[in-house]
């Protein structure tokens, strides 16, 4: 019995012992992995700041970059010298923020389907961009430069690639009449379908079907970026808070108002809005074209064009730059235009039906002497074909004609 009792003690003080050393490893693991917990912590916390000192500084790298002024082969910094170097960087920089409505619209591959929305007014550039550009003039333009030759070539080569029907590397004067006679049609379409609604949004103050032309002023204000509150505090004399490009256009839209408002000077109707805003796809405005020409050409007063009296005429001597544009410049061209294209019945005498067709725009005849023009003043070797390379050392000019830019060059001719 004594030894059961000395056997029971010794498990009694084995269970003890064996449990304090289990408290004790237990203790003592728990003291390494808080130790170790908190060196892991330390570490990323110094990660963390690390990452967060190179990302500051990276950024701080791009926008030094971003804001660098120009910069010369010797790498050292340039700004503009002068007033008209300044000018032509910010007019540089305007015709990229111009152009771009016009490579999305190349971009979409809608050549003759159905029309895109409206693009600003006179092909302007986005307003705020616009605004920004006209508050900080003596930003740098490096890096906005280079991005708008890069954009002008894109530009040119996907209208390039869309003109060039056979697909050959080349563009012959008809494929190029054909490719500008789509761009204007899809103009004129867009232009008349867009032009109640354009109506409704300028008419506000009140819509009474009418549009004054503070309506339309401070319509076009707010297209530019303008508030409300500016547009109250805005002098129209000086248009200071305006870029060139746009003080030019408000300028021009005020000398042509006066010549859309006909039935009150003050005040443009829907149909006169549309020849005020678009003269080109007015009918009324394409009519005066038709008395303009009858004016000039009908000797007999017959209201009626005959060969002779639509040939008999030295356009080198006239400075009337309407009849410049409609007429050929040779006794022989004048003659084959006259049987050719204006005389549809073959009758002998050009009727005022006759004359509207040949004015209107929309006619390829139209789009063909654009092309004709384009060829003359690019086609080098003169072999009556267009490379791409032709077209990018020509580009001031493609980028401004028909074929690009439509809707400001008939704003621009009209």
């Amino acid at each position: 019995m004594t030894f059961v009792n000395k056997l029971s003690k010794s498990f009694r003080w084995l269970r003890c012992s064996t449990l304090c050393a289990i408290l004790f490893y237990m203790f003592f693991i728990g003291l390494i992995l808080h130790s170790t917990s908190q060196k892991l912590q330390q570490q990323l916390k110094e990660q963390g700041t690390s990452s967060s000192s190179s990302s500051s500084s990276s950024s701080s790298t791009q926008a030094d970059t971003k804001m660098a002024p120009n910069v010369g082969h010797n790498g050292a910094q340039r700004w503009p010298n002068t007033l008209q170097e300044l000018e032509q960087q910010q007019q540089k920089h305007e015709q990229k923020l111009r152009l771009q409505p016009v490579a999305n619209n190349l971009d979409s591959g809608n050549e003759n389907n159905q029309p895109q929305p409206q693009h600003q007014p006179h092909s302007q550039p986005h307003p705020q961009k616009v605004q920004n550009a006209s508050k900080s003039p003596n930003q740098p333009e490096t890096v906005i430069l280079a991005a708008s030759n890069v954009n002008e070539k894109q530009i040119l080569a996907k209208a390039f690639k869309r003109a060039d029907r056979s697909r050959d590397g080349i563009v012959s004067i008809q494929e190029l009449g054909q490719y500008i006679n789509r761009r204007i049609v899809e103009h004129i379409d867009e232009a008349i379908m867009n032009n109640a609604r354009e109506f409704r949004r300028v008419d506000i103050g009140p819509a009474d079907g009418l549009i004054t032309w503070d309506e339309y002023h401070r319509f076009f204000l707010r297209e530019h970026g303008m508030t409300e509150a500016d547009i109250d505090e805005h002098s129209e004399i000086r248009h200071t808070a305006l870029n060139r490009r746009a003080r030019e256009d408000m300028m021009r839209d005020k000398a042509r108002w006066s010549e859309a408002a006909r039935t009150d000077l003050f005040t443009l109707t829907i149909d006169e809005y549309l020849s005020f805003r678009h003269p080109e796809s007015s009918v009324s405005n394409l009519l005066e074209l038709v008395d303009d020409l009858l004016r000039q050409f009908d000797q007999d007063g017959d209201d009626q064009l005959t060969l002779e009296e639509f040939s008999d005429l030295n356009v080198d001597d006239d400075d009337d730059l309407m009849r410049k544009s409609l007429i050929s410049k040779t006794l022989v061209e004048r003659r084959e235009e006259f049987k050719r294209i204006i005389d549809k019945n073959h009758d002998g005498k050009a009727d005022r039906g006759e004359l509207l067709n040949y004015v209107n725009p929309k006619t390829p005849r139209y789009a063909l002497q654009e092309a004709a023009t384009l060829f003359s003043l690019c086609d080098e070797n003169k072999d009556e074909l267009l490379t791409l390379k032709e077209m990018t050392d020509h580009a001031e000019i493609f980028l401004q004609s028909k074929m690009i830019d439509t809707a400001n060059s008939f704003h621009t001719e009209f």
